[in-house]
């Protein structure tokens, strides 16, 4: 994530038409915020959208609806989607994480409720570090990081309740969504190892068509759960706010935080976003908290903030 992050993809001139009307601090803490409630409401989104849509299909229309928005994003800041072949592998390294981590996702999302969903794709950060420290031999963690990735993965073990008899979780559905966030991960190094260095709006772009022709061969599998009727309300808001808000907008807003700020605060995101997806999962899709579940979001959040500051004092 430390690669992507530092990359400058993005000149003052293409970002311009974001952040032209405000000034520029105000604007960037607008798209923190924007952020940070974008991507707490999205587990809540795919819940509702598969409670009444298969989940092949509902990802085929979110990204279907995402298509046109990021073709406009396009337009907007005057890019063109680029065809070489590496962009077309950084393309496909870009759906790794759209295709293969949402399909999981979603899976996951039938079987789990929103603020677990939020929870575990919390921890990306540290399967960020593992895989840099063992896998590529690219980073050595201080003591504090090794610290707060054990307090982080326990207080994971707490949501989930083991050591509970009263509270049953359903593994399937957490493995799902284990898979999508290490797939969601490895796309980003996948991205970083190709070195393409596109704009990130055309990346997005670019692995939003590829991850939907993906459900376009994908959906002839599970042709008997086509929709027969019109969604309700409540569904038809979850998929148009997921392919605008979590597909299109929350990333370039994202990526523009990537240049503006240090990785470290963008990191904040990351532990703001569970806590407020647990909130919205008891308010509006009224999903139960119990105790262990309270006392292992606080354990993650404090896990995960040692291991992003770890030189701060306690």
């Amino acid at each position: 994530m430390t690669q992507l992050q530092q990359k400058n993809f993005i000149s003052p001139t293409q970002t311009s038409p974001t952040v032209a009307m405000f000034h520029p601090r105000l604007a960037t803490v607008g798209q923190f915020i924007a952020v940070v409630l974008i991507w707490s409401l999205t587990p809540l989104a795919a819940v509702w959208t598969v409670h009444e849509i298969h989940w092949a299909w509902g990802l085929f229309i979110r990204f279907s609806l995402a298509i046109p928005f990021a073709l406009i994003c396009l337009v907007c800041f005057r890019l063109k989607l680029t065809l070489s072949k590496q962009a077309l592998m950084s393309y496909i390294a870009g759906a790794l994480g759209l295709f293969g981590s949402m399909t999981f996702c979603y899976m996951g999302a039938t079987r789990v409720s929103s603020s677990m969903i939020s929870i575990i794709y919390g921890t990306a950060p540290l399967w960020t570090g593992l895989i840099s420290v063992f896998i590529l031999k690219q980073e050595r963690f201080h003591n504090r990081q090794w610290f707060g990735l054990t307090i982080a993965f326990i207080g994971l073990l707490l949501t989930m309740g083991i050591g509970s008899r009263d509270i049953q979780l359903d593994l399937v559905g957490v493995i799902y969504e284990i898979i999508a966030v290490m797939l969601y991960v490895l796309s980003m190094f996948a991205i970083a190892r190709v070195g393409a260095g596109i704009h990130p709006i055309i990346q997005m772009t670019g692995s939003t068509i590829v991850s939907w022709l993906g459900y376009v061969c994908l959906l002839p599998f599970f042709l008997s759960a086509i929709p027969t009727e019109l969604s309700s309300i409540q569904t038809s808001i979850a998929l148009l706010y997921s392919a605008l808000c979590s597909s299109v907008l929350a990333m370039i807003f994202y990526f523009h935080l990537v240049q503006k700020l240090n990785p470290t605060t963008v990191m904040l995101i990351t532990i703001i976003t569970p806590v407020l997806a647990t909130i919205w999962g008891t308010l509006f899709n009224h999903e139960q908290i119990h105790l262990y579940l309270v006392t292992g979001l606080g354990l993650l959040c404090f896990g995960l903030f040692a291991y992003t500051y770890p030189r701060t004092k306690f």
